[in-house]
């Protein structure tokens, strides 16, 4: 079953941390202090089950009552979570190279200069926030992230403001981040994929999950505000077949049909948008 697939994806996340290096020992206070692993060890987290029930009600407000016939079916998924220009100085994707998190070392963390924080894996993508701002008169980067970075930081930022070493507020831990290039969530599209050109475009179920299936044999799902995954697929004979990657390549199938403006996919109802209303 795809729908709801950010449960799944966490508990993904969580089997993946289980086999990478975990070197917290001694560091019992910072883990029991951060709110986000604290979060992520429940299925679901309370804060993920209050962030859906948002995004539901927001979305139930954004559905489109235009005709479905002139509502844009392509898009640019690349301008998706675009940068700020210029942004701030955390802008930009970085990696942990030292300190507290470095047995993170598949994550890319990514901060877009409007606020907006991303973990990143693969073709997936964590949603969460972060600010810098003013603290008991001390600049204080604050990020809610659910695994590396979860706190109130102070910052050194290194000349060339290509590292910066974050010290955790509470716990004085050290974090070194590095600036890494631009990360790309898309996959390569497939050759000559298998494409229904009745499913093709966006679509907005009632909870503020998003799907969208491109003529290249790319599809973006999102819950608003958790997370984000892009995958290839194929669509033959009423079954959509997905792959997305986190870490390795992972195959998902589901059934869908169509009926006008409303897709039924892995049995849930999903309602025709214009491919600019994505997330």
């Amino acid at each position: 079953m795809m729908k709801h697939h950010f449960l799944k994806i966490i508990c993904a996340s969580l089997a993946l941390c289980s086999v990478l290096t975990f070197t917290a020992c001694g560091n019992e206070k910072k883990e029991s202090s951060s709110s986000a692993t604290s979060a992520a060890s429940s299925t679901p987290s309370e804060a993920s089950a209050a962030t859906a029930a948002t995004a539901a009600a927001a979305t139930a407000d954004e559905k489109t009552t235009a005709d479905a016939s002139k509502l844009k079916k392509e898009t640019d998924l690349s301008k998706l979570h675009p940068f700020a220009q210029p942004g701030d100085m955390f802008t930009g994707c970085w990696k942990i190279t030292d300190g507290f998190g470095s047995q993170y070392s598949h994550f890319t963390y990514a901060f877009d200069g409007n606020k907006n924080a991303y973990l990143l894996v693969g073709t997936m993508a964590y949603n969460g926030v972060y600010e810098i701002h003013n603290k008991d008169g001390k600049d204080v980067f604050t990020t809610q992230l659910m695994f590396g970075l979860n706190g109130d930081y102070t910052y050194d930022f290194s000349k060339d403001k290509q590292s910066v070493v974050l010290t955790d507020v509470d716990t004085n831990d050290t974090t070194t981040l590095t600036k890494t290039e631009s990360y790309n969530s898309i996959p390569k599209a497939p050759d000559d994929p298998k494409i229904d050109e009745a499913l093709l475009g966006a679509w907005a179920d009632d909870t503020g999950e998003y799907l969208y299936f491109g003529r290249d044999g790319i599809m973006y799902k999102t819950q608003k505000s958790i997370n984000y995954t892009f995958y290839t697929y194929s669509a033959e004979k009423g079954v959509v077949t997905a792959t997305y990657n986190m870490l390795k390549d992972t195959e998902e199938t589901a059934a869908y049909s169509l009926k006008g403006d409303v897709l039924l996919y892995d049995s849930y109802e999903y309602h025709r948008i214009s491919a600019d209303e994505l997330p």
